[in-house]
């Protein structure tokens, strides 16, 4: 019961960000925009398998495959929109073409996607510690810079608990089936998408000053 309240919670605030993009008129911001999506998609891929629907179990392994083809990309992009440094290109570009290189080696299978997106959740929680690091370098702050750490801050708590989920969930997949590991996966996704719509609610702000809220 624990978990199903968990995961109930947690699919419920994972559309939350999309909400508030919406609500506040953030359109303009596409790394807003990026993150409210990263976690709507969470949240549509979580809702089938929470509520048992018949029709998504004979395709849960193909859209779990497919998703974590764009997890990491899509977090990549957000720090591109976020700092507009062409690096983030360069490391999409470079994390497109290695999902492709191992995908034409080992298949598309669950073996290349344990090495994608075990990869994909090192670069993540990097860049996002390192973002939050460049955060508190600076005295400073603007509205923007302030929504954006706590979206840096919940992300690490989500990788950094994934790779809890990862061992356990992926590389030990039919070795051992414990339910804390269920209750760890979306008890991160909470605490994630709590902080990024609290970062959103209070400081993101429209480009449009007349439409604020």
């Amino acid at each position: 019961m624990l978990n199903l309240t968990f995961s109930i919670l947690a699919v419920t605030l994972c559309f939350v960000p999309i909400i508030l993009y919406w609500r506040k008129r953030l359109a303009p911001d596409k790394s807003y925009l990026t993150i409210a999506l990263f976690w709507a998609i969470n949240g549509v891929t979580y809702a089938p398998e929470i509520f048992h629907w018949t029709w998504y179990l004979a395709i849960t392994n193909q859209i779990t495959l497919i998703y974590n083809l764009i997890d990491a990309p899509l977090i990549i992009l957000f720090f591109y929109f976020s700092f507009k440094r062409k690096f983030f290109l360069q490391l999409l570009a470079a994390f497109f073409i290695f999902e492709i290189l191992v995908i034409a080696r080992m298949g598309f299978n669950f073996n290349s996607d344990n090495i994608i997106i075990g990869s994909g959740t090192l670069i993540c929680l990097i860049l996002n510690i390192w973002a939050t690091s460049v955060y508190f370098q600076k005295i400073q702050h603007t509205t923007e810079e302030n929504a954006l750490v706590f979206v840096n801050a919940g992300m690490i708590f989500y990788y950094g608990l994934f790779t809890v989920v990862f061992v356990f969930d992926y590389l030990l997949y039919r070795k051992v089936n414990l339910p804390y590991v269920t209750f760890v996966n979306y008890f991160s996704i909470c605490m994630a998408t709590g902080l990024i719509s609290f970062g959103l609610g209070k400081y993101a702000e429209s480009n449009y000053p007349e439409e604020r809220y």
